[in-house]
C-alpha cells in the first residue's frame, strides 16, 4: 500500500468529520437566529473581524469553519490525485467534493444576498449534506482499497429491485432535507403541533401548515422506505453482510430521527433537540447513500 493511499485514508476521514461538524454548526447558527448577523459577504458587518457578540459569533465562526473545510477538501483532492492509480473511484468522488464545497460557499453567499429566503436556505442545507456525504464516501472507498474479496457464495450484486429501493429511499431522504430547510427558514416548525397529520387527523389549513406537512410527508415516506429496505435486506439470501449492516444502521437512524422530530415539536423547538435532529438526519442520509452504492456495486470475486 502506497503512502499516498494511507494519507488519503487519513485526510478524507478528517475531512468527513469536519464537514459533518460544519453541518451541525450550521444548525446552531439557525437555531440561534444568527443567519443575518453578518449581512454582507465575504466580510461581516463591513469588517474581516467584527464585534463578536453572541449572535454574530455563531455566523462568523461558521464562515471560518467553511474556510477550514475548504482547505481540508483541497488536501483530500491532492491526496486522491496522488493515489488515483490505486483508488480511481475515490479520486472521482473527491473531484465532486471539491465542486460541492465551491457550490456550498456560493449558496452561502446567496443566502445573504437573498436575506435567508426559504429556497436559498434549503439549497444551502442540501449542499452541506452532500459535501459531508461525498467526503464520507471518499473515506469509505479509500479504506476499502484495495478491494476485499466478497463473501463466500455472494452473487454478482444486489437485485435491481433492491438497488432501486435503496436509491428511492435516498432520494426521499433528500426531499425531506430540502423541505426541512424550507420549513426552518419560513419559521413554520410549529405550524403543526399534532400527529400524525397537522392537528391529529386534520390536514393543513394554511400555507404555513402546508410547508410543515410537506416536510412530514417526505419524512414519513422516507421512514416507510427505509423500513421496507431493512426487511428486504434481512429476509433475502442474496444480501451481503455490508448491505445488511448498512440497512440496519439506516433503520436505527430513521427511528431515532422520527423520535427527534416528535420531540422537536413537543419541546416547542428546543435548540438542542433541533440540532441533534439535523445531525442525525445527516448521518441517516449518509448511511442511505452508502447503502445505495453498495447495492449497485458488484463484489470482488473471492
Amino acid at each position: 500500500m502506497s503512502r499516498s493511499l494511507v494519507g488519503l485514508r487519513r485526510v478524507s476521514l478528517v475531512s468527513a468529520i469536519m464537514a459533518f461538524a460544519l453541518v451541525v454548526w450550521g444548525a446552531v447558527v439557525r437555531v440561534n437566529g444568527a443567519g443575518m448577523t453578518c449581512p454582507d459577504w465575504p466580510r461581516c458587518q463591513g469588517r474581516w473581524l467584527p464585534a463578536l457578540d453572541n449572535p454574530t459569533f455563531y455566523e462568523w465562526s461558521h464562515r471560518l469553519g467553511a474556510l477550514a473545510v475548504t482547505a481540508i477538501i483541497l488536501a483530500t483532492f491532492v491526496m486522491a490525485l496522488a493515489a488515483r492509480k490505486e483508488a480511481r473511484a475515490a479520486f472521482a468522488v473527491s473531484c465532486a467534493s471539491l465542486g460541492l464545497i465551491v457550490a456550498q460557499i456560493a449558496a452561502g453567499a446567496l443566502t445573504i444576498v437573498l436575506r435567508n429566503n426559504p429556497p436559498s436556505v434549503a439549497i444551502h442545507l442540501v449542499l452541506g449534506f452532500l459535501t459531508f456525504i461525498s467526503l464520507l464516501v471518499v473515506a469509505v472507498i479509500s479504506s476499502l482499497t484495495p478491494p476485499v474479496p466478497g463473501e463466500h457464495g455472494a452473487r454478482d450484486g444486489a437485485p435491481a429491485g433492491f438497488a432501486t429501493l435503496a436509491l428511492l429511499s435516498t432520494l426521499l431522504a433528500f426531499a425531506a432535507i430540502f423541505a426541512a430547510g424550507l420549513m426552518s427558514a419560513a419559521n413554520d416548525g410549529l405550524a403543526c403541533v399534532g400527529f400524525p397529520m397537522c392537528n391529529g387527523w386534520a390536514g393543513a389549513a394554511s400555507d404555513a401548515q402546508m410547508v410543515h406537512m410537506d416536510h412530514r410527508f417526505a419524512a414519513y415516506a422516507t421512514a416507510i422506505m427505509v423500513v421496507v429496505t431493512f426487511v428486504v435486506a434481512h429476509t433475502s439470501d442474496w444480501a451481503r453482510r455490508e448491505i445488511k449492516t448498512l440497512s440496519s444502521i439506516a433503520f436505527v437512524l430513521v427511528i431515532v430521527q422520527a423520535a427527534l422530530g416528535v420531540a422537536a415539536v413537543a419541546s416547542r423547538l428546543n435548540p438542542l433537540v433541533r440540532v441533534t435532529h439535523e445531525a442525525n438526519g445527516a448521518l441517516l442520509a449518509g448511511s442511505l447513500v452508502l447503502l445505495t452504492l453498495s447495492a449497485f456495486r458488484k463484489p470482488v470475486p473471492a
